[in-house]
């Protein structure tokens, strides 16, 4: 039996947004052929600035996926309100919050495809409307 999925999320772990991001995935394209999961506080902020240990032990769990689940494209997903960034940052709006989770984005996207060149690594932004997380707006930044 082959265990094989076509995509790996990265995803925060805030628990306020599990309902509405198990509802993207059922409807949203970016995951047919299934995928693997990897939750973190603040999902690739460690990834982009933080230590070689960590982000090498990130880069394990990325390894799974795709060296031995075969993945093919990595959904990186970060949202406003994020508690991990609000423990380091002292963000004046939420647009200037957003601009740096980019920037993080973009950052682990270059790191991902030094060592995945040829995985497609898409970078999702969720607006969420309320403070629960019980409506976010997925934005995909770039595909």
């Amino acid at each position: 039996m082959t265990h094989t999925c076509k995509n790996l999320l990265i995803r925060c772990m805030d628990f306020r947004l599990n309902a509405e991001v198990k509802r993207w995935t059922k409807e949203s394209e970016l995951f047919e052929g299934g995928f693997d999961i990897v939750s973190v506080a603040g999902a690739c902020k460690n990834l982009a600035d933080g230590s070689e240990e960590i982000k090498e032990s990130f880069l394990g769990n990325v390894a799974v996926s795709v060296d031995l689940h075969k993945a093919e494209k990595i959904i990186i997903f970060h949202h406003s309100d994020c508690g991990a960034y609000a423990q380091s940052y002292d963000f004046s709006s939420i647009e200037e919050e957003k601009i740096k989770q980019i920037e993080d984005m973009e950052k682990a996207k270059e790191i991902i495809l030094e060592k995945y060149p040829n995985v497609e690594v898409v970078l999702v932004f969720g607006t969420m409307k309320d403070g629960e997380g019980r409506e976010v707006d997925f934005d995909i930044i770039k595909y």
